[in-house]
């Protein structure tokens, strides 16, 4: 009998794990402070609040990630997938935080009560896993690499908002860092190889200060230690229509979940399973529950994070539970976090293109394997899904005129693409192919 261990669950020796999470890290980190940065400047925090919101967004986004990789019980997906809040999340949380007699305790209120209504939901949304057969998968995974361009664009140029966006200098970086990682992946050891991305970083963004790119400023005023508890802003505030907001927030991001969980599991070449979708759910419910109480808003798997996984081939979840532990660590520093934040945006644009670039590939090299020779129907689902989930990136005032409560829906790509793909699938094709897979699988088990 074959009980070789899956690359997934393999434990590499520790520093080789230490050091690769820190790279993990480091590509997440920016996204991870994101919308607690919105958030306290969209509600007027002070600036001793909008640092505690920071530390528990990263400190919860540290515990989520370990929930999900290592997995406790029933929860958690056990893939290689970073967590962190999600930005769908962002419109909601700053309606709510601003609804006079509400306020940032109705936000926290909501959020706990979501992720206690995604629990006890996990089950029903994950009796649709058969309904992602590779055609879906492959639609999934392109577009999570085609709508995560325009950020390293927008890195590569300089960060938003910067005064000369596209000078010479910043694309110089950025091109700079692609360079290094293109040829250490082709000159480099195994090892140095897995390190591409995380030396690209250094490299650029030491050229960077050099070229005066640096700015630091944060770092002197940030403090040494903070230590997240709950309840900062108070008990929590339970009103029925923000928690009914939020129920919508989170059963988009329970479809979006559910494609990233399938997605991801075919790119690390590791079957998810009904069962499996369930468990990384009811992770995101109740880290989710325990981040509301953290002041902290939902979470859900980082895309940026995928092209990480693929770039580098190492594909062992217990590296991205290091990663969620050394979250929690400069969650407790913020100083380090604050230099981890100095990162040059032109350095993070190498980095986010060589990243983003190789999804698409992944996306197109699962749907290489779809028959679209001797069935039709496959060209008419990947056709529809793609320009029907590309509308949000590229041109995201078509849907401005809808509905407020479908915007959460129509404004993520990916949320799209798991929609249309699915639904176009089981009306053109049934569910017969995944039903002759999972059969096979029964059978050679």
């Amino acid at each position: 009998m074959n009980t070789a261990r899956h690359p997934v669950d393999q434990v590499l020796p520790k520093r080789q794990m230490i050091t690769l999470g820190l790279q993990h890290m480091l590509v997440a980190y920016i996204g991870a402070i994101a919308v607690p940065l919105i958030v306290a400047s969209a509600l007027k925090l002070s600036p001793a609040d909008t640092t505690i919101l920071i530390s528990t967004a990263l400190f919860c986004s540290g515990v989520s990630t370990m929930l999900q990789t290592a997995g406790v019980w029933r929860f958690g997906v056990r893939l290689p997938i970073l967590q962190g809040v999600a930005f769908s999340s962002v419109g909601p949380v700053i309606a709510i935080g601003t609804s006079p007699g509400v306020g940032f305790r109705g936000v926290c209120g909501a959020v706990i009560a979501a992720g206690v209504f995604t629990l006890f939901a996990a089950p029903l949304v994950g009796r649709l896993r058969r309904f992602f057969p590779p055609v879906v998968t492959g639609c999934i995974v392109t577009v999570i690499g085609l709508q995560l361009f325009p950020v390293a664009y927008e890195w590569a140029g300089g960060g938003r908002g910067s005064a000369q966006f596209g000078a010479l200098p910043f694309l110089s970086v950025t091109l700079l860092v692609a360079l290094v990682i293109l040829a250490i992946n082709r000159f480099g050891t195994p090892f140095v190889r897995n390190l591409a991305v995380l030396i690209g970083l250094v490299v650029g963004s030491v050229v960077a200060c050099l070229l005066g790119m640096g700015n630091f400023t944060n770092v002197s005023h940030a403090p040494w230690l903070t230590v997240p508890y709950p309840f900062h802003f108070g008990m929590p505030v339970f009103s029925f229509v923000p928690i009914l907001t939020m129920i919508v927030v989170m059963v988009v991001q329970m479809v979006e979940s559910m494609g990233l969980f399938v997605a991801i599991g075919g790119i690390v070449e590791k079957d998810i399973s009904e069962e499996d979708v369930i468990r990384g759910l009811r992770a995101n419910g109740l880290a989710s529950a325990i981040a509301g109480m953290f002041a902290a808003f939902p979470f859900i798997a980082f895309m940026e994070n995928v092209g990480l996984v693929i770039l580098t081939g190492v594909r062992s979840r217990w590296v991205v539970a290091i990663s969620g532990l050394l979250m929690c660590v400069v969650a407790l520093v913020p100083k380090i976090g604050a230099v981890v934040a100095s990162t040059p945006a032109a350095a993070l644009g190498g980095a986010g293109i060589a990243m983003f670039g190789v999804v698409v590939a992944a996306g197109v090299q699962t749907l290489a394997k779809v028959d679209f020779e001797n069935n039709r129907y496959n060209v008419l689902i990947v056709g529809f899904t793609m320009a029907t989930a590309l509308i949000p990136v590229m041109a995201p005032q078509v849907f401005k005129q809808m509905p407020e409560w479908t915007q959460p829906f129509l404004q993520s790509g990916v949320v799209l693409a798991c929609l249309v793909s699915v639904v176009l699938n089981a009306l053109l094709n049934g569910a017969h192919e995944d039903i002759a897979v999972d059969t096979h699988r029964m059978v050679r088990e």
